[in-house]
């Protein structure tokens, strides 16, 4: 999971807002990767209720919805759709003075229209009370709630922030406290700041690419060395040979000329 930021701080702030004060159906939009699950794990994380939480994908049409919520909470699935959907009230406790939701739907851009309609209705009161709804999604989301019939009422929409510079030297202090990206921040978010994934993951691998051209450039330093060495040892060997073989010439030149040297025979003068 992504580090949370201060960007997506301040979504879970206005999601608790629109769940506590504006109409019960919100709507929580962003591209795929950008950090949608990150919010609402942190905005589930930090509450006292437990939501009931579906996958959209997974949601064939109404009944399974309504099958889905039952099992949630443990009730049986006896009935019509409509009685079950009037004991699930009474079993789920409302956490709107929270700020959080009592359903959430991931990959809602995902369910069929009659499923997204149920939801409506759920959060207009149609079988009851009225439901907070949180349902997440890509942008098509909300252009599909507004093509139901009959209308609904405009939903609360908060749009996940593309990332800015702050949000990423706040992530990559957590991810990778010796690197500093701000040199190169401008540049990897003109590319990536809608998909924090992608953007951390370049990070990660620009610093590898440049700890290996560190290290090649110290492996090259050092066969360098290596490759003197032997010439050094070489050098100085022949230097020592030419020394003692100047040493032998020498000595033997002493003891050459000590051996050609004449001698003086004094003569003894003659007796008359």
């Amino acid at each position: 999971m992504l580090p949370l930021v201060r960007s997506q701080q301040a979504c879970i702030e206005r999601i608790r807002s629109a769940v506590r004060w504006a109409k019960r159906l919100v709507v929580l939009v962003g591209a795929p990767g950008q950090g949608k699950s990150t919010v609402i794990e942190a905005l589930v994380l930090r509450s006292p209720i437990n939501p009931l939480r579906l996958e959209g994908e997974l949601i064939s049409d109404r009944t399974d919805a309504v099958l889905r919520l039952m099992g949630l909470v443990g009730l049986r699935p006896e009935g019509t759709d409509i009685e079950m959907l009037a004991r699930l009230q009474n079993k789920q406790p409302a956490g709107t003075e929270h700020g959080i939701p009592e359903i959430i739907v991931d990959d809602a851009h995902c369910l069929p229209n009659d499923v997204l309609q149920l939801f409506h209705e759920l959060s207009s009161g149609a079988y009851g009370r009225r439901w907070s709804v949180l349902m997440v999604g890509e942008e098509t989301l909300v252009a599909r709630l507004q093509a139901l019939q009959p209308k609904p009422a405009l939903s609360s929409t908060v749009l996940l922030p593309r990332w800015d510079q702050h949000d990423l030297e706040e992530a990559c202090a957590k991810l990778y406290p010796a690197v500093d990206v701000s040199s190169r921040a401008p540049r990897l978010l003109q590319h990536y700041a809608i998909h924090p994934k992608q953007l951390l993951r370049a990070v990660g691998e620009e610093d590898l690419i440049s700890a290996a051209k560190t290290m090649n450039g110290h492996d090259g330093e050092s066969s360098s060395v290596l490759r003197i060495a032997p010439a050094a040892v070489i050098a100085i060997g022949i230097a020592i040979a030419a020394l003692v073989a100047i040493l032998i010439f020498v000595q033997m030149d002493n003891e050459n000329s000590q051996a050609v040297k004449p001698t003086t025979i004094p003569l003894t003068p003659n007796k008359l």
